[in-house]
């Protein structure tokens, strides 16, 4: 018989020795990490009232419009926050800690996972009590071939069945070291059928979401805004506490500052480096703080020449001067990074071939190579709806031109970038990702066969890349996956499939008058908790 757990912390590497560097940090000093010092009350002040108030509307300002809203095909920051104030997981990430949010706790026995559903739980709009046939039939969904839920995870599922009303059993093929934190993925959420269904049934008919979160789905218009509104039936006591979220679509970032500025905004997204001290010091708004919560980097599709060439990808490592991506695009918010996860977290590793800036070291490795890129223009894809992922090409660009080599930039639309970043349709494309709590996420989709980064079987070491990304999975061990993602690492940065950049803060901006925000480990805001005190 299985072990019985209550989603108790966490040992080991998903605890909070994995987030150490990975949160805002409570001294007022230099953090050591570059990060300017804002204070330490991370946007809730130092004069939040002693009761909650009731009511009203948030209004939050998003840095892009969203991308989709059906749950199990959605592959976009803007769209998961949206989901997941709407619909659930079975369980979640707080603080380092796996937490129950549909599951009341869960049976490990082998391969075979038993969660134990919350009673009473209920759908929005009338739709019934969620049990274990509505678990059963959103996993099924989700392996659909055309879902985005990470369809090479799903195939490990052998079999997912309800045991009774509120026990639910998924069994696996093999042992899967990083099962938990999947499952509090966005696109694991409880729907049910009845309102799939009545949508067309099909991935990427649900666009009007029906779930069991705070928030119910009120009416989305494209380019424009999306509204939720208060579930009075929800099942967690005392939340939410405002009426109505209205989520406002403003790209532009001087235009959410300036709105927030104006009291047109509660909560603004993505808040440029630049404006943090100004919105800090003004009386009526506040900046609330999470360091090292995005990794940004340059993907490379190692299919494509010349950057199939493997001399190409070492030398643009060693081109890029990643301070001055920082001090450009971030006013010092983030930290130059060579690797996934930022130096202090325990997936983290002491390596002795990292690449950092060395134009020499560039030229001679091209001069090695025969000079592949002799009367070349590379082409970069970037996109300024993201200021990180538009400075990584400006700044790199200009580095090559050091060493007489010409950078072409195409400036994309951020949904054309989204989605030419998903069909692999770049030679090198600027992007930037949230913090993730497993290495799995940073590595396998990147460099799976035939994943994002097109590492095929003609690159070095491709069979042994393989090997590590298949025993990450498998292992149990957390000393064991500690050795196997040190070595993967290695390899990574030997061959360099993607160049790694930064890691980056997030900086909200909100009113004053706004409490309730609290940073945690997924990146997702959580709009339940926030409050406004009129």
């Amino acid at each position: 018989m299985g072990e019985r757990r209550k989603f108790l912390k966490l040992a080991g590497v998903v605890g909070a020795s994995a987030l150490a560097g990975c949160m805002g940090g409570d001294d007022d000093e230099d953090d050591g990490n570059g990060t300017p010092d804002l204070g330490d009350d991370n946007g809730n002040g130092d004069d939040e009232p002693d009761e909650v108030t009731e009511g009203g509307t948030l209004r939050v300002g998003y840095e892009a419009d969203l991308t989709g809203l059906d749950p199990h095909n959605i592959s976009s920051v803007v769209s998961w926050n949206a989901i997941y104030n709407i619909c659930e997981t079975l369980i979640t990430f707080d603080d380092g800690e796996a937490v129950g949010r549909l599951a009341d706790d869960y049976d490990v026995d082998g391969t075979t996972y038993t969660f134990h559903l919350k009673e009473g739980v209920q759908f929005h709009d009338g739709y019934g009590e969620m049990t274990a046939d509505d678990v059963v039939y959103s996993f099924e969904r989700m392996m659909d071939e055309e879902a985005s839920t990470s369809p090479d995870l799903l195939a490990t599922v052998e079999d997912v069945r309800a045991v009774d009303e509120y026990e639910v059993e998924v069994e696996l093929q093999e042992t899967f070291g990083p099962f938990l934190q999947y499952l509090a993925r966005v696109h694991w959420v409880i729907v049910p059928e009845d309102a799939v269904e009545e949508q067309g049934g099909n991935i990427d008919d649900f666009q009007e979401p029906v779930g069991t979160g705070p928030f119910a789905f009120e009416e989305y218009t494209p380019d424009n805004s999306l509204v939720m509104s208060a579930f009075d039936d929800y099942h967690v006591e005392d939340a939410p506490h405002v009426d109505e979220v209205e989520l406002i679509i403003t790209p532009d970032p001087d235009s959410r500052v300036l709105a927030l500025q104006n009291d047109d905004l509660d909560f603004a997204r993505e808040i440029p480096g630049r404006h943090a001290e100004s919105l800090q010091n003004d009386d009526d708004t506040k900046v609330a703080l999470s360091e090292a919560t995005g990794w940004a980097m340059i993907h490379i599709n190692c299919s494509e020449p010349p950057w199939d060439d493997p001399a190409v990808r070492r030398a643009a490592a060693h081109v890029i001067d990643r301070d001055a991506v920082i001090d450009a695009a971030l006013f010092g918010f983030g930290s130059a990074g060579v690797q996934p996860f930022p130096e202090g977290n325990v997936w983290n590793y002491d390596l002795d071939n990292e690449r950092w800036q060395d134009l020499e070291e560039a030229q001679r490795i091209l001069e090695e190579a025969g000079n592949p890129l002799e009367g070349e223009t590379l082409e970069i894809k970037v996109t300024s709806e993201y200021s990180i992922q538009e400075a990584m090409g400006e700044i790199i660009q200009a580095n090559f031109a050091e060493i007489g080599v010409d950078v072409e930039l195409n400036n994309q639309e951020w949904g054309t970038h989204l989605n030419d970043f998903v069909e692999s349709n770049f030679g090198a494309l600027s992007f930037s990702v949230p913090y993730k709590v497993d290495p799995d996420r940073h590595y396998y989709g990147f460099l799976v066969e035939d994943g994002y980064n097109k590492y095929n079987d003609e690159q070095p070491d491709a069979d042994r890349v393989r090997e590590l990304l298949e025993l990450g999975r498998d292992e149990l061990d957390e000393d064991e996956r500690l050795d196997i993602y040190a070595e993967l690492e290695g390899l990574v940065q030997e061959h360099v499939p993607w160049v790694s950049v930064a890691h980056t803060d997030d900086i909200n901006g909100l009113r004053a008058n706004v409490y309730g925000f609290e940073e945690w480990t997924l990146p997702y805001d959580r709009y339940w908790t926030m409050w406004v005190d009129e």
